[in-house]
């Protein structure tokens, strides 16, 4: 081999010998590659497992949650339940019913009931969640313990109901109204000692048949029972009466302690009498004057206010004029003593306010009947009812109405604190199941 081929060969082996270190390390890279990626599969499952741990710690606790929420409801709710011999225990078999052992792979979960003495229940749960990924990081992460609480307080309520118990309501409906409101208060008899509930029927003139106070189911049955159906229906004054009624006063109490008011208010139709000052014969009387819905006709009687239907050797509330006898006044002309309506310079409801009779004297003779007068006489019993009503709520007192049959809904809806407080049924067989709607609504808003 010349010097020439010696040269060649020995550049030719070189090449090969390069080629042979480059595949080598080309493998080991591709060694390495796999072992990286073989490590960042598994801190990524890891990291995945991990998380759906986390998850189900996350989820252990929701569930813990609504246990306990659950529980504490159900014990403010029994506060006084006669029937439940042991409160605590009751709630503490409540919790562990919704939070099963081995629920989402917890542990039996523990419970620890308290209560303040004033219808507030506490309770505090924990159970353990047993790990796997978080484990293997860590064996002391072999179990996570999970805790939380809640409460739930009964609040008092002072409630006042109103029942229409006019003349047309006689017969089915005020059968069914009675069976009504009897088992709307019986939903809070074991409340005596803590709740108030009052009652005012009203016809014609309005009654507190039961002020509002304590132990109030046999009072309430027996006033109930009696109610009878007669009258014209005063809602105005039913509803100033409500007004009056020894309310709680909360004005400096933080809104989540404070007592809930209620006033339930229920008529079968729209209102046509109201209570005012009369003039007859110089004599003043507190009474009530009426109209009808339909024609606008103002009726000849003047009625007692404190009574449902008793009426006043009066029979001259439609001949206005100054109420004086007839030699004196000067309405003598007519023939006839008229009735002086005090109301109609009343700076809020006088003849001023409503259109028609603006600018007329308060001491017309003889105002024409209906139109005007009827007219007049419609607007302001349904005004000074909407405006107690108002007097009511800002007094933050809230007012569920109830209307049946021949009843304009949108007066209801106005008089309620909204929508939502305003039902109505044309078929007196639904009493029964509105009164009862109301009832689990107020039960569930004083369980809070």
């Amino acid at each position: 081999m010349n010097p020439l081929q010696s040269e060649q060969k020995k550049k030719a082996d070189g090449k090969w010998l390069s080629l042979q270190r480059s595949q080598k390390s080309l493998n080991n890279q591709r060694g390495s590659y796999l072992t990286i990626g073989a490590i960042t599969v598994a801190v990524l499952m890891g990291f995945a497992g991990l998380g759906m741990e986390v998850g189900r710690w996350y989820s252990i606790q929701g569930e813990l949650g609504k246990a306990i929420d659950a529980a504490a409801f159900a014990g403010a709710k029994n506060v006084n339940n006669p029937t439940i011999p042991d409160l605590n225990i009751f709630v503490d078999q409540v919790a562990h019913a919704n939070f099963p052992a081995g629920m989402l792979g917890a542990t039996t979960p523990s419970f620890l009931v308290s209560d303040d003495g004033n219808g507030k229940i506490l309770v505090e749960g924990s159970a353990n969640s047993f790990n796997t990924f978080a484990k293997a990081i860590n064996p002391s992460l072999a179990k996570t313990k999970i805790a939380t609480a809640g409460s739930a307080r009964l609040r008092n309520a002072e409630i006042a109901l109103v029942l229409d118990g006019s003349g047309s309501m006689s017969g089915t409906p005020i059968t069914r109204l009675k069976d009504a409101a009897k088992a709307f208060v019986e939903n809070f008899e074991d409340q005596e000692t803590k709740n108030k509930f009052a009652l005012i029927t009203f016809a014609s003139g309005a009654e507190k048949a039961f002020d509002l106070d304590h132990d109030y189911v046999s009072p309430l049955n027996t006033a109930i029972t009696a109610l009878n159906a007669e009258g014209w229906t005063n809602a105005e004054d039913a509803l100033a009466q409500a007004g009056t009624l020894p309310w709680k006063d909360q004005s400096s109490t933080p809104p989540n302690e404070q007592d809930k008011q209620v006033v339930v208010f229920f008529s079968d139709g729209n209102p046509t009498a109201f209570r005012g000052q009369f003039l007859h014969m110089n004599n003043t009387y507190d009474a009530v004057a009426a109209v009808s819905s339909s024609g606008h006709y103002v009726s000849k009687w003047l009625y007692k206010s404190d009574e449902k239907n008793t009426n006043y050797n009066i029979d001259k509330a439609n001949v206005t004029g100054d109420g004086l006898p007839q030699a004196s006044s000067v309405c003598s002309a007519l023939g006839v003593d008229t009735v002086k309506w005090e109301i109609f310079s009343d700076p809020t409801y006088g003849l001023d306010n409503f259109g028609p009779t603006s600018g007329m004297d308060p001491e017309e003779c003889q105002m024409s009947n209906p139109d005007p007068f009827g007219d007049y006489a419609n607007w302001l019993v349904r005004q000074m009812a909407i405006d107690h009503a108002a007097a009511l709520k800002a007094q933050g007192i809230e007012i569920y109405t109830i209307g049946l049959g021949d009843v304009d809904q949108t007066y209801l809806e106005t008089i309620s604190s909204g929508p939502k407080f305003a039902y109505y049924t044309s078929d007196p067989n639904e009493l029964e199941g509105i009164f009862q709607t109301i009832a689990n609504i107020l039960k569930l808003v004083l369980t809070s």
